[in-house]
C-alpha cells in the first residue's frame, strides 16, 4: 500500500520527460488530486549501476566475473524494465513514467477524510433514472369508425385499458431509494383540421353499436378531408395524447425526496371524412 509518507518520498525520484504536442497512449487521473501522479524507471546514468565499467568498490567479485554484457553473464539475466508511456502533467507539459494504481493512492487517505457524496446531487441522479425507468406506453387508438366518416356523425374516441396505468419503478443507490408512479390523468385528441381537438379525463368509452354520441369521449366533424385541405393526403391525422402524471418519492442520506411532472405519449392514425348525400324526391313522374 503506497501511503502519504511513501509517495513523498518516491515522487522526488520521478524522473520526467517533456514531450509536448503528442497525446500519449495512457493516463491515470487521481479524481482527487485533478491530475496524473507517476513513477518512472531510472535507466541508470553513465558510472551508475548498469555502467559496466564502474568500479564498485563495495563489491569482492572481479569485475570480469560480474553479470553484464562485458562481464560474459547472459543479458537476458536483466530484470525486465517496467513500461514507460507518457502522461500530463497538468501545466500543459507531459511526463514520462510508471503509471501508478489509483487505488495504492486511496488506500493510503482514511476514510474519514473522503468526500462525502451530496445527497441532494444523489437524490436528482436516482429521481431521473426512476422516472426513465417508467414504462409508460403510447396509446393504442380506437374511433368508431373503421376508416371513414362523415360530416355531422357523431364519432366515439378512446384507447386500450393497458395505456392507463397507474406504473412505477424504484431506482437505489446505496441506503438511497426513489420510486416513481406514472398516472394518467388524461387524453387529448386532435382531431385533424384547425383548432379541433378533444380532452378526455380518461380513456372513453370502447363503441360497440350504440347510437348516439360517446357519453365521455366523442367528436363529431364539421369538415370534409378535402386534399386542399390535408396537402393532398384526403384524410384528416388524429393524434391521441396519453397525459401522465409523474410523482416521486424517496430519501437520500436523509433528505426526503419528492416532486412530480407531466409526461406526454403520442400516437396516431388517420380518417377519410366524408359528406352524407340526400336525396331528395319532389314526386311527379319518374
Amino acid at each position: 500500500m503506497l501511503t502519504a509518507p511513501g509517495l513523498a518520498a518516491i515522487l522526488p525520484a520521478v524522473v520526467m520527460v517533456l514531450a509536448a504536442d503528442t497525446e500519449p497512449p495512457d493516463c491515470v487521473v487521481i479524481d482527487s488530486i485533478g491530475r496524473c501522479v507517476v513513477a518512472a524507471y531510472d535507466p541508470g546514468r553513465p558510472g551508475g549501476p548498469l555502467d559496466p565499467d564502474r568500479d564498485d568498490e563495495n563489491s569482492a567479485e572481479p569485475r570480469s566475473q560480474r553479470s553484464g554484457p562485458s562481464g560474459g553473464a547472459d543479458a537476458s539475466t536483466q530484470p525486465p524494465r517496467p513500461r514507460i508511456v507518457a502522461m500530463p502533467l497538468g501545466d500543459g507539459g507531459w511526463v514520462q513514467g510508471m503509471p501508478i494504481d489509483p487505488n495504492d493512492l486511496l488506500n493510503g487517505v482514511p476514510v474519514d477524510r473522503l468526500p462525502a457524496p451530496d445527497p441532494v446531487v444523489t437524490g436528482q441522479l436516482l429521481t431521473q433514472r426512476a422516472v426513465e425507468q417508467l414504462t409508460l406506453a403510447p396509446p393504442v387508438v380506437h374511433t368508431s369508425v373503421a376508416d371513414r366518416g362523415f360530416v355531422g356523425v357523431p364519432m366515439w374516441l378512446w384507447i386500450d385499458d393497458e395505456g392507463a396505468g397507474p406504473v412505477s419503478a424504484t431506482a437505489t443507490a446505496g441506503a438511497a431509494q426513489v420510486t416513481a408512479v406514472g398516472r394518467l390523468s388524461a387524453v387529448e385528441w386532435s382531431m385533424g383540421p384547425p383548432g379541433a381537438t378533444v380532452r378526455c379525463t380518461g380513456l372513453g368509452t370502447p363503441w360497440t353499436g350504440q347510437d348516439g354520441p360517446s357519453p365521455d369521449c366523442g367528436y363529431v366533424y364539421e369538415l370534409r378531408s378535402l386534399p386542399e385541405r390535408t396537402a393532398g393526403s384526403g384524410r384528416w391525422t388524429v393524434t391521441a395524447t396519453s397525459v401522465w402524471t409523474v410523482t416521486w418519492s424517496g430519501v437520500s442520506g436523509g433528505v426526503p425526496v419528492d416532486g412530480q411532472q407531466t409526461v406526454r405519449v403520442s400516437a396516431d392514425t388517420s380518417l377519410a371524412v366524408g359528406e352524407v348525400q340526400v336525396l331528395v324526391d319532389g314526386g311527379g313522374d319518374r
